[in-house]
C-alpha cells in the first residue's frame, strides 16, 4: 500500500504505513512530528477525522530507521563457584 504524493492519508492507513496503531499516530500529530488537519463530514455527526500529509509520514519514517533499538546488557554471572547471590558473596569474603 503506497500512497501516491498528493493524497492525505487517514490516521488508520498512516499507522498501517508505520507499523504502529492509529493512536500512536494521533500522539505523533499532537507532538507536532505529523502534520495534517482535521476534516469534519458535513452532514454527519462525529468528531471528524485526521487527514495527515504523506510528506511528514515519509519524515517520521526516515525519523524512525534512524533509531537504534536498546539493548539491554545482562549481568554476567558470578565467577565464585556456589556464590549466586550476595550474601553468600559477603559470607564468603568474611570467612576468609
Amino acid at each position: 500500500m503506497r500512497p501516491s504524493n498528493d493524497r492525505w492519508l487517514t490516521a488508520q492507513e498512516t499507522a498501517v504505513l508505520l507499523d504502529t496503531t492509529s493512536a500512536d499516530v494521533c500522539r505523533l500529530l499532537s507532538l507536532g512530528r505529523l502534520s495534517g488537519s482535521k476534516q469534519k463530514q458535513p452532514g454527519r455527526p462525529g468528531n471528524g477525522h485526521w487527514l495527515i500529509d504523506p510528506k511528514s509520514i515519509a519524515k517520521e519514517k526516515r525519523r524512525t530507521a534512524k533509531r537504534t533499538p536498546h539493548i539491554a546488557r545482562r549481568r554476567k554471572p558470578a565467577v565464585n563457584g556456589d556464590a549466586s547471590s550476595p550474601e553468600k558473596t559477603l559470607a564468603a569474603s568474611k570467612s576468609e
